[in-house]
């Protein structure tokens, strides 16, 4: 390795660094440099990092990034130096045209970026809320992500279930992002600082999900000077504290949130005794010029304590990393992740009638290899190992048990390489998944996952893509068909009688940017499942491990479509997609409970009057499917106790899925008037109140029964203030 560098160095010249801002020192993703008058450019990776390839010679180089001020900076450099230049922007007052364009014009020549999304908190700050900031739902804006329910936060990204997700923070396994069920996310876009979302055709680095990847880092802290933001509504309380451990060296990030719905609503009579809460602390280090350390610590828990009916109901996470980052030199770059993920969910009806106990506890040794062959051409490798454990105890009266353990250990390996030519970008990666799992009997898993992908520049800004992979999952959640108010995960890994769940995508892509801040881009994909896994309702209480789950097949096809203007604090954008999902199993085919053919969201931000922010988002998507009741008949028996025939209805069912509610559609409001150091906001979510169904139900007091609908959400306003320290 030495001696291939020496060998370059005596051909080439190298300028990296990294880019930050200015008053916090956080560095800065995705920022543009350019050397004038010529056709070197790059971008910063998720650490801020940039690296550029050049010939000796006098340049000016410059600096620029969404929102801030651009720095321009003359160099000159010899054959074989190697110039390390940190660069600090300032924020602008105004965004730029220019620099908006020149930022995303460098990005997308350098990466084939197909379904991929990223999002910044600057992105999703503005959008309409429930209650609090919820970047989960807050995704539910884009393209390809389908909402199942107002009650839920969960994701189902192009026809895939909210399993096949992988959600990583820092680095660490998120098996269980949800409060309340899933009605609420547990994590603030105030921590996030970049966010990259693969709505499908995701990298070789990533792997055991099928669907879709959320990749979330979050913020580092201010290395300057130290803040406190205090944040009160209808609900919760929310804290944020950050500042410098060891100024220009080391700083700090806690966050602090609870809810309080148990005591507010007894104000209204309401008893409802459940609360959550998270804390949140991020440290970080630089060891040199080069190294950092960074710390990240995470916990959620919700409890649901209600004595009246002896039910005590908890769950939560507790996520913990140590990652390190190190450039071996400008070319060679690595990232290691140590984590630990546990989730954890505990249900007691009745001292004992009911009980659940389910939990995943996770270690995690993972690195991450970048080497920079040229500016045009970029090898990528790592390994992933893995220790966890999975259980799940169920007990119910009349001594039936279910009792899994598994314990898999799991080594992954992949290699990426991606090349830039002059009107095309191709991607091609492998990655080798082997999991050892020693419940009901020893089996080894290898499966191997191929990814290709590809752009082709029609124009400077204007391109074709194309993506093809396979992709493989070796655990799987237990959730049932239907969910009209979500439930938890419980998680099982693959086992005995099973195979790792599958899918292929095949995804087209167009994009373009026209009118220098208009951004128009169209998707169509195909995704073929030939294996997945659903609970098995009528599973063998006697025999759960080989009747647990149900086998089937899926397939999904569809488009969507994205436009998106913004220029300053203006924007509006526009979502729509089309989506087709059919799952089978044994004989059985149906549309699944979250399938929605037509989605379409409308968002827009505009500056309002008196330095008001406004925003608004229309959301319009056709109704879920569901299985209607045909006829019903009494079954009579005679009962000895009282002497006398009873009886109970048996209900009968027309086709799976073959009937859909009616098409769902709501209006929410957001205003934000920042007062100094005091920011005042009010949202409303379904501001016309429209009545949504969420399901049917009979009630048979009355002869005939009447047909009854269970509604969602309902107008619900929130007050937040908060204030800056």
């Amino acid at each position: 390795m030495p001696s291939l560098i020496f060998l370059f160095y005596s051909f080439q010249a190298i300028i990296s660094g990294y880019v930050y801002d200015y008053e916090t020192k956080e560095p800065l993703i995705g920022a543009n440099i350019v050397l004038e008058n010529t056709i070197y450019g790059t971008t910063t990776n998720k650490e801020g990092y940039y690296l550029l390839q050049i010939k000796e010679g006098k340049y000016k180089i410059l600096f620029s990034y969404i929102g801030y001020l651009e720095e321009k900076r003359e160099v000159t450099i010899n054959k074989g130096e190697v110039l390390k230049l940190n660069i600090y922007l300032k924020r602008s007052p105004l965004t730029l045209k220019e620099v908006v364009v020149e930022s995303r014009k460098q990005r997308i020549k350098e990466e084939v970026g197909i379904s991929k999304i990223e999002i910044s908190e600057e992105d999703i700050k503005f959008f309409p809320r429930l209650l609090s900031s919820d970047f989960f739902r807050s995704l539910q804006v884009f393209p390809g992500v389908l909402m199942a329910t107002d009650f839920s936060s969960a994701l189902y990204v192009r026809g895939g279930g909210a399993d096949q997700n992988l959600i990583l923070v820092d680095g660490i396994n998120f098996y269980n992002p949800y409060h309340l069920g899933g009605f609420l996310g547990t994590l603030p876009s105030e921590i996030i600082k970049e966010t990259d979302f693969y709505t499908g055709g995701f990298p070789a680095e990533y792997g055991q999900r099928l669907s879709s990847v959320l990749d979330i880092t979050l913020k580092e802290g201010n290395k300057y000077k130290r803040n406190f933001n205090l944040e009160i509504n209808n609900l919760l309380t929310k804290i944020i504290f950050e500042g410098p451990i060891k100024k220009d060296k080391s700083s700090y990030i806690f966050f602090f949130r609870r809810s309080y719905f148990d005591k507010f609503l007894k104000l209204l009579k309401i008893n409802f005794p459940y609360y959550f809460l998270e804390t949140f602390l991020k440290t970080n280090y630089e060891l040199d010029q080069k190294g950092k350390i960074f710390f990240t610590n995470f916990l959620t828990n919700d409890n649901f304590n209600f004595t009246n009916f002896n039910l005590n109901f908890k769950w939560g996470n507790y996520l913990s990393s140590l990652t390190f980052l190190y450039p071996f030199s400008p070319k060679f770059f690595t990232k290691s992740f140590l984590t630990f993920s546990y989730y954890y969910y505990y249900i007691n009806f009745y001292k004992n009638l009911f009980l659940v106990n389910n939990w995943v506890k996770e270690f995690s040794l993972k690195s991450d290899f970048s080497y920079y062959l040229s500016n045009n051409h970029t090898l990528k490798f790592g390994f992933e190992g893995k220790a966890s454990d999975f259980y799940y105890d169920t007990k119910m009266m009349g001594g039936i048990r279910y009792d899994i353990l598994g314990k898999p250990r799991n080594l992954a390996f992949y290699i990426s390489d991606r090349r830039v030519f002059n009107k095309l970008i191709w991607e091609f990666g492998l990655r080798n998944d082997n999991q050892f799992t020693s419940y009901y009997g020893k089996r080894w898993y290898k499966p191997i996952d191929f990814r290709f992908s590809l752009k082709y520049f029609l124009l400077e800004l204007t391109s074709l893509k194309f993506s093809f992979g396979s992709y493989s999952q070796l655990i799987t959640a237990l959730l049932p068909e239907f969910q009209p108010i979500p439930f938890l995960y419980i998680w099982i890994p693959t086992f005995g009688p099973y195979s790792p769940q599958k899918t292929y995508h095949c995804i087209f892509g167009f994009e373009s940017y026209f009118l220098e801040n208009i951004f128009f881009s169209i998707e169509p994909y195909y995704k073929y499942y030939p294996l997945i896994y659903e609970y098995n309702e009528q599973s063998d209480p006697f025999d759960i491990e080989r009747t647990l789950f149900k086998k089937g097949k899926a397939r999904s096809y569809g488009f969507d479509i994205s436009i998106k203007r913004e220029a300053g604090s203006f924007l509006i954008y526009l979502t729509y997609s089309y989506s087709w999902v059919k799952n089978y199993f044994d004989n059985l085919s149906y549309h699944p409970f979250y399938d929605r053919p037509h989605n379409l969201n409308f968002l827009i931000i505009l500056p309002f009057f008196f330095k008001t922010n406004l925003a608004l988002r229309f959301a319009f998507y056709t109704g879920t499917p569901y299985t209607e009741i045909l006829s019903r008949y009494r079954y009579f028996y005679y009962r000895y106790l009282t002497g006398n025939w009873q009886y109970y209805w048996f209900e009968n069912y027309g086709e799976k899925n073959a009937f859909r509610y009616p098409n769902y559609h709501r209006l929410d409001l957001t205003l934000e008037k920042e007062i100094k150091r005091l920011k005042i906001r009010i949202d409303i979510f379904n501001l016309y109140n429209q009545k949504n169904f969420l399901f049917y139900y009979y009630d048979y007091n009355y002869e005939p029964p009447i047909r009854k609908v269970f509604y969602q959400l309902p107008i619900i306003p929130s007050l937040s203030m908060e204030y800056a320290f």
